[in-house]
């Protein structure tokens, strides 16, 4: 009975110390056409949250293509540091505010064939990442007043709730 119990208590540690060492992934963070024709994010931590670093890159999308595929590297994008109180907020995607300290990678601009990733991290409430993963197919297809999140379309509305369900 003693050895089950220690079984069972090493397997609770175990499964815990896993699941606790990466921050959560959350879908907080949506694209979609800005008034001005661009592409633009909206970044949405959960409660005040405050965000970190920001990160926005691409690769090219197709069978066995991942962003840590061998050769996939940097062709569109950039990476804030760790800035400390960057709040949420709606910003191009890539237009970061001159505040950030911003490094851009390749070319800036949405490449057509490449899957983009949009994404934050949050220290706060447990750390975690907020993130959307997103094609100018898909900018594409959005009729007026929608964003793109969850791998989806949705309504503005439609993504607070959708915040909300996740925070």
């Amino acid at each position: 009975m003693r050895r089950a119990w220690l079984t069972g208590t090493t397997v609770l540690v175990a499964a815990g110390v896993l699941t606790g060492c990466s921050p959560a992934q959350l879908s907080l963070v949506a694209a979609y056409n800005g008034d001005d024709g661009k592409p633009w994010i909206m970044l949405a931590p959960c409660g005040r949250n405050d965000i970190t670093s920001v990160r926005v890159s691409s690769w090219p999308t197709g069978p066995d293509r991942s962003p840590h595929a061998p050769g996939a590297g940097q062709e569109s994008g950039w990476r804030s540091g760790f800035d400390p109180g960057i709040g949420g907020g709606s910003l191009p995607l890539f237009e970061p505010p001159a505040s950030w300290s911003a490094e851009p990678d390749g070319e800036q601009r949405i490449l057509p064939g490449h899957q983009y990733i949009a994404e934050f991290y949050s220290p706060e409430d447990g750390a975690y990442y907020g993130q959307v993963y997103f094609t100018a197919e898909d900018l594409a297809g959005l009729e007026p007043g929608e964003v793109w999140a969850d791998d989806r379309a949705m309504t503005r509305k439609e993504f607070r709730e959708h915040r909300a369900e996740q925070c």
